[in-house]
């Protein structure tokens, strides 16, 4: 399946979409990490097929305008270290900024770096004036890469997992231009 998807670049990154053969590379970088999963909606994989199977889900929601998902490949290797993108929301009625980079990568501004050409492409080539995220209170890092990428606090509030066994306190926030 080809993707609708344009590959994307900045400094340090190529974000490309996602394939199945990419499966065994995400699961062994971050899927299958459950430091990486801890705070995510999703829980950590037990297999590249459980990973084959996301990425699958994540190609039909990107048919249908739902989703836009980006692999955060590193040019200086070309090491696949993460994903990125944006999920319609229905209760806001706005896309959702999320990331994930594998840990080895924690800590030197690539998931900010990600999540700024998303929110660039998102305002200069979809149109998206107003964007949502939001972070579990037990990972402030992810508030700092969103205020870094432009978001700006809007209220405390919680989500589930997608299986609705844990639900986290979270920092909620907007991102708009004029």
């Amino acid at each position: 399946m080809k993707s609708k998807l344009p590959v994307l670049e900045t400094e340090r990154l190529i974000m490309r979409p996602l394939t199945v053969q990419d499966a065994e590379e995400i699961f062994t970088n971050w899927t299958g990490d459950p430091e990486v999963a801890k705070f995510m909606r999703w829980d950590v994989h037990q297999n590249s097929g459980e990973t084959r199977t996301w990425i699958e889900a994540e190609q039909l929601a990107i048919e249908e305008g739902l989703v836009y998902d980006w692999g955060v490949v590193l040019k200086e290797t070309g090491e696949l270290v993460g994903s990125g993108g944006l999920c319609f929301t229905e209760e806001y009625e706005l896309f959702e900024l999320g990331y994930n980079i594998m840990r080895k990568y924690w800590g030197m501004g690539l998931a900010t770096e990600a999540a700024r050409c998303i929110v660039k492409y998102s305002v200069q080539n979809l149109g998206i004036k107003k964007l949502y995220c939001c972070h579990a209170k037990d990972n402030p890092a992810s508030g700092r890469v969103m205020e870094k990428a432009g978001f700006v606090y809007w209220r405390d509030g919680s989500y589930l997992s997608r299986d609705g066994k844990k639900e986290f306190q979270c920092r909620e926030y907007l991102f708009e231009c004029e």
